[in-house]
């Protein structure tokens, strides 16, 4: 219903409600322009995780999971490739990946045998494994350790899928980063944007480039990796469960004097809840 102003002297209380408008509209306005903290966006993540980590069983997930494994030209175009197609399913938190195709080819009946073998294998780890393990492994992904390697800065919030999203940039620390293993080397050289679901504190995409080379081996005798981009969307299921949805990895690496050039693609489709297994 359209709202009417009265006239004559009803002309003062239009001017006290537009001004009342004003008033809430920049109280909005200064409310979207507060950011937290960068620390208070990384505490929180990492509380986020460990919480994910040390819950008892949650929901279980399948979906279906295409990759696209590419080995490219110098101008990045493709020379060969190869296509599996993978049921994926939370088990205990873990996704585990059962082939179904490979180029578009089913499974044959052997290849199928060793498919079922493999996923008891990966079934009774869980039954098995120590708890205590079992949750450092599923934090490994956002520990404190891993996040104070950079420097974070909080850029803007943005929407996604309709949730407030924090946008943070990183870069690596300038000093007393541990450069013991290749995996310290490359986690050092490493910089991007990564997008914080405001709500959960999970991450909803990351995007992560190679800011310089990394040698590989003894003094780069093995070579070194010169290119690396990761690209990863994720999903929140209506439960509040994330899952990886697109993963893109490019990768370009000398070895000797040959360079080496590969590309990655992961898309997940058709997520469907089930019931709670071990």
């Amino acid at each position: 219903m359209p709202i009417k102003l009265c006239r004559g002297g009803g002309g003062f209380s239009g001017t006290l409600l537009i001004a009342g408008l004003l008033c809430c509209f920049a109280g909005i306005g200064r409310a979207a322009d507060a950011l937290p903290a960068a620390s208070e966006v990384t505490r929180r993540m990492i509380e986020r995780a460990q919480a994910v980590a040390r819950a008892e069983q949650g929901p279980q997930y399948t979906y279906e999971k295409r990759s696209l494994l590419e080995r490219l030209d110098a101008n990045g175009q493709p020379v060969s490739s190869e296509e599996k197609i993978y049921q994926v399913t939370l088990i205990s938190g873990f996704p585990f990946n059962r082939l179904v195709k490979i180029q578009g080819r089913k499974l044959s009946a052997e290849e199928l045998r060793r498919e079922d073998a493999r996923e008891e294998r990966f079934r009774q780890r869980f039954i098995s494994a120590d708890r205590k393990k079992l949750v450092a492994q599923k934090e490994a992904l956002v520990t404190p350790e891993l996040l104070d390697r950079y420097q974070f800065t909080v850029k803007e919030r943005v929407v996604l899928s309709n949730r407030p999203t924090l946008v943070l940039t990183f870069t690596p620390k300038e000093a007393n980063l541990p450069s013991g293993t290749a995996q310290d080397k490359l986690l050092n050289g490493m910089a991007g944007t990564i997008w914080i679901d405001e709500g959960d504190a999970d991450t909803a995409r990351l995007m992560v480039n190679l800011v310089e080379p990394v040698s590989l081996g003894w003094f780069g005798w093995l070579g070194s990796l010169t290119r690396c981009e990761l690209s990863l969307e994720r999903q929140r299921m209506p439960d509040g469960v994330w899952i990886n949805t697109k993963q893109a990895l490019l990768i370009q690496c000398r070895k000797l004097m040959a360079t080496l050039r590969f590309r990655t693609t992961e898309e997940s489709r058709g997520f469907r809840q089930l019931e709670a297994k071990r």
